[in-house]
């Protein structure tokens, strides 16, 4: 099964791929470049830029904002971490695998590195994330309660995969690469479980830094086992203790798993996002003010209650983006949840915090029901106001982003770093990537 989507991935051409699967690699392209820029902006991604400037490196690809070229893996390695920063990046909702942030930067390294065409980097963000995802389904079970990061495990495959598009590797390389990422799979729950600390923001950078890695050494020679994936002892049966071996293969090449990624709305964990919508909803149709309120309830499956609704009081960014009382009485407060919204001054807003105080976060049976069934992300929010007014809403699931909301939410991160021109320029360029005949030319729209 490992030479079989190595195979896959060596053999895919730009013409094999359908409208829909090209025009979602560009829109995860222009999105993941926006949110990139933004989480460039963020404390802990200023640590990341001078972890990478003071490492030197063949000036070879870009960071993104800083403008600082340095080696591709390098750079891929910041921009990933840019990507994964804040909670805004996309989600493969079977997985929770986070591709943006792993296949994006790849690209853009790797594309720069080796003056891609716009199709080449189109066709290589497809496979990126065909290989991750698929990887990630194997592994990735209701039942499977094993505390790895899907990203982490599973990006490297993904990444090893594109770079190795872009080095032109035919099924032999390509083999060996996958076989190589499996050796740099990592990360842990604990991380996103506790809140604490700033290491899962670097999940997307770590796993696009190995992949090129993995995609480099087996350019050099390095060799890998053909078994790595289904092996007795390889990938899956290390991840999983019940893999699903046939999720790898199956429909290979006509089910496009890049059409499943959807985007956030808001910049918190994915199963806190259709509570906010909820109450979102609510307070549109019903103007009620934060001081009105008694009670807020929010029901989800068992599984959300225990991602989202463990942390009732936050003690730092991280965390907040994790505590569902805390990010619904933020935008109740707030008046949103985004970039703009999650800061240090929220984190003890006294408003805030008490509102967090009188919001449960419990278990719906009907919502756990259809999770068990299909495994939405679903939320049934109820707000009892002070005077005894009732009001519900149930969100049955993530709803996916219409173009023009991609295309703002685009806009709105960009110009955290770069100025509404060179976004304009960008959203212009992405819309045409095809054409484009060297990838490094629009690097310069990506940099302050």
């Amino acid at each position: 099964m490992t030479r079989t989507l190595a195979r896959f991935a060596a053999e895919l051409q730009y013409a094999d791929l359908p409208a829909a699967a090209i025009e979602k690699a560009r829109e995860i392209t222009l999105h993941g470049w926006g949110v990139q820029l933004a989480g460039s902006t963020l404390p802990w991604s200023g640590s990341i830029y001078r972890y990478v400037q003071g490492q030197g490196g063949r000036p070879e690809s870009t960071v993104l904002n800083y403008g600082l070229r340095t080696s591709a893996g390098h750079a891929a390695f910041a921009n990933g971490t840019f990507g994964h920063g804040f909670e805004m990046d996309d989600n493969h909702a079977e997985t929770g695998l986070k591709g943006g942030c792993v296949m994006i930067p790849t690209v853009l390294a790797m594309g720069e590195r080796q003056r891609s065409t716009g199709r080449e980097c189109l066709l290589a963000t497809v496979i990126g994330f065909e290989i991750a995802t698929r990887i990630a389904r194997s592994v990735v079970s209701l039942g499977n309660r094993k505390s790895h990061h899907p990203t982490g495990i599973a990006g490297p495959f993904g990444a090893a995969a594109a770079a190795g598009k872009l080095l032109q590797f035919g099924e032999e390389a390509m083999l060996h690469a996958l076989s190589i990422a499996a050796g740099h799979s990592a990360g842990l729950n604990e991380a996103p479980a506790t809140g604490r600390g700033s290491l899962k923001r670097i999940f997307g950078g770590m796993a696009a830094a190995n992949g090129i890695r993995s995609a480099l050494l087996a350019e050099e020679g390095l060799t890998g086992p053909e078994t790595m994936l289904e092996g007795k002892k390889g990938f899956c049966r290390t991840f999983s203790d019940e893999p699903d071996l046939s999720a790898l293969t199956a429909g290979l090449g006509s089910e496009w798993q890049i059409l499943k990624v959807h985007y956030k709305l808001y910049a918190q964990d994915g199963y806190i996002q259709p509570m906010t919508e909820a109450l979102d909803r609510l307070v549109k149709r019903h103007r009620f003010s934060p001081a009105e309120v008694a009670k807020i309830r929010a029901g989800v499956s068992r599984h959300a209650c225990e991602v989202a609704g463990q942390i009732r009081e936050p003690a730092d960014l991280t965390s907040a983006q994790f505590s569902a009382n805390f990010s619904l009485a933020l935008f109740l407060v707030k008046g949103g949840a985004g970039f703009q919204e999650y800061t240090a001054e929220s984190l003890t807003d006294p408003a805030i915090s008490d509102l967090s105080r009188r919001i449960d976060i419990e278990v719906d049976e009907a919502i756990e029901a259809e999770w068990q069934r299909t495994k939405p992300r679903g939320a049934r929010v109820t707000v009892q106001l002070r005077s005894g007014e009732r009001f519900a809403e149930t969100v049955p699931s993530l709803r996916p982003l219409t173009t023009a909301e991609v295309e703002e939410k685009f806009r709105r991160l960009a110009t955290v770093a770069i100025s509404e021109k060179k976004a304009e320029q960008l959203l212009e360029r992405v819309g045409q990537l095809e054409a484009e005949q060297d990838l490094s030319r629009v690097v310069s729209l990506l940099t302050a």
